[in-house]
């Protein structure tokens, strides 16, 4: 059961927005604030896995909330549920899920919904497959790739990032090292996945465990900083949500 907490000041539109949520199977709502500062008191008391709220409300609002309740859970999913277009951009500088404009699509809602509980899924799939990498970095795992015609074994947890640059696939490792190889990119998730690497872009795959920070890039864009190593990733911003649910806690 999905466990949702929602904020407005308005009792109509909480209203709504329950009756909305209600109609999705498996979504409990299991709280109602109305506003910004009484929804950070309800994440840290009830612990929902998903807040719905309203930007313009009195006191603290929908932003500023938000802002808050990320520091608490990185985990929680929040969608903005408002009557103004204009802060969307705003709202995914901190990291929202989602951004719903009244009045609710209920199509609109029930998509954002699924997506919540699918990423919820993959979070524990992504729990359990790093359990087993921990396992198996007990044993050094090496990846083999050809570079002019030579087989070369790289530490696999000295990955920081692969990329495609000028027909070259590009293998960045602790050491200020580069590795090219002809391997395509497809080819390299498939042989890391196992061992957590995130395709974060088309053009970028990268170790979770050199993730520094995010920050936007442009139109739903992050730019990543990765540990040792000058080099930068792009992380588009389904991308973002989905490393935040399996990553963070």
């Amino acid at each position: 059961m999905l466990k949702v907490v929602i904020a407005d000041d308005d009792a109509f539109m909480r209203r709504v927005l329950k009756d909305v949520l209600a109609e999705n199977s498996g979504v409990d709502v299991i709280g109602e604030a109305t506003d910004g500062r009484e929804m950070v008191q309800l994440v840290e008391e009830l612990e929902p896995e998903a807040v719905f709220l309203d930007i313009d409300m009195p006191g603290r609002n929908g932003l500023e909330a938000a802002r808050e309740i990320f520091g608490i859970n990185p985990k929680i999913f929040i969608v903005f549920a408002t009557g103004y277009s204009c802060y969307a951009h705003q709202a995914f500088e901190v990291y929202a899920f989602d951004y719903l404009v009244k009045p609710f699509d209920k199509e609109r809602v029930r998509r954002t919904i699924n997506q919540i509980k699918f990423f919820t899924r993959e979070r524990a799939r992504a729990e359990l497959s790093k359990r087993a990498t921990s396992l198996l970095k007990g044993v050094n795992p090496k990846l083999k790739v050809f570079s002019n015609e030579k087989s070369i074994f790289v530490n696999i947890a000295d990955i920081i990032l692969v990329t495609r640059c000028e027909r070259k696939t590009m293998i960045y490792v602790v050491g200020d090292s580069v590795i090219q190889t002809n391997e395509p990119l497809q080819s390299l998730e498939e042989r890391l996945e196992r061992y957590g690497f995130f395709r974060c872009h088309k053009g970028f795959i990268i170790n979770p465990d050199m993730v520094l920070e995010f920050f936007p890039w442009g139109n739903k864009t992050y730019l990543v900083k990765l540990a040792n190593t000058k080099e930068t990733a792009l992380m588009t911003l389904e991308h973002a949500k989905e490393f935040q649910t399996q990553y963070c806690i």
